[in-house]
């Protein structure tokens, strides 16, 4: 079980790269607005980086529960070698957003999260410019039958407090150690689709879309989870179980073997259970 929580941990870099960017702030990265980042001494470079400049777009909070930790990171862990140029810490020996990034004056198309050494054929691989690639065995949290057809209920564990009861719909939040949406990131990185959709009310909508969906679960005898104000989630549209995992399945493909993205319903089909030609 180790081991999994600690390519779980792993992964979280994976995404470790979002914006995270507050909203109405204009981006100074490849613009002539240095002093957004540097202090007005002289000519902008290293020694004169506020390194406090980040916050004022970027949510450190966010950075710290969601992605990579900032804080409290012991360097001297077995499995982990962090580069010499790496290792740029702030006034009180954390580590800072210049650790992994590096400073972005100049945009490059082919390294736009600004990463040390970029660009890289994928996030995980600058993952493992600190993290050793043989320390860590991939899991798979979805994959929770045993090839008797047993259920391993270690799996259930790595997402769940507890192992959800099997004759339930669907395992709700409270039985998570996470929200539903820190616990999908833990693997999973955000992408655009869901900065559309991601925390959307469908009240918001009107009564069109409500009608929709429901008229979609009455013809497929299934549901599309909310949260309890009506808010999109990421298990509204993906299922995250085996098929027979769960006695009442509101699915009709289920991973693995049946599709690789977990949909609910086959792509055009889901789309269409709320938006309209």
């Amino acid at each position: 079980m180790g081991g999994r929580i600690l390519f779980g941990s792993l992964l979280i870099l994976a995404v470790c790269f979002g914006q995270l960017t507050y909203p109405d702030v204009e981006n100074p990265h490849g613009t002539d607005k240095c002093l957004a980042c540097h202090f007005d001494q002289g000519k902008p470079g290293r020694d004169n980086f506020n390194p406090a400049a980040c916050d004022a777009c970027h949510s450190r909070e966010s950075v710290n529960s969601d992605i990579h930790q900032l804080n409290n990171i012991d360097i001297h862990t077995d499995g982990i070698a962090i580069p010499q140029d790496f290792i740029r810490t702030d006034t009180n020996g954390n580590f800072s957003c210049s650790t992994c990034h590096s400073e972005a004056c100049k945009t490059d198309r082919s390294n736009r999260k600004f990463l040390r050494g970029g660009p890289y054929s994928s996030d995980l691989d600058f993952c493992f410019t600190c993290h050793q690639r043989q320390a860590y065995k991939q899991f798979n949290p979805h994959r929770q039958i045993r090839e008797n057809g047993s259920l391993d209920e270690s799996t259930c564990l790595h997402c769940h407090a507890q192992v959800p009861d099997s004759k339930a719909d669907a395992a709700t939040n409270n039985t998570m150690h996470l929200e539903m949406t820190p616990t999908c990131n833990k693997c999973h990185a955000l992408h655009e689709h869901e900065d559309q959709h991601l925390g959307r009310s469908i009240v918001t909508s009107g009564n069109l879309i409500q009608d929709r969906l429901r008229k979609i679960e009455q013809q497929f005898e299934m549901k599309f989870p909310l949260s309890e104000n009506l808010e999109i989630r990421c298990n509204t549209c993906h299922y995250t179980h085996q098929r027979g995992v769960l006695k009442q399945e509101s699915v009709i493909l289920a991973g693995p073997g049946d599709n690789q993205w977990f949909l609910r319903l086959p792509r055009k089909q889901l789309c269409f259970a709320c938006h309209s030609l």
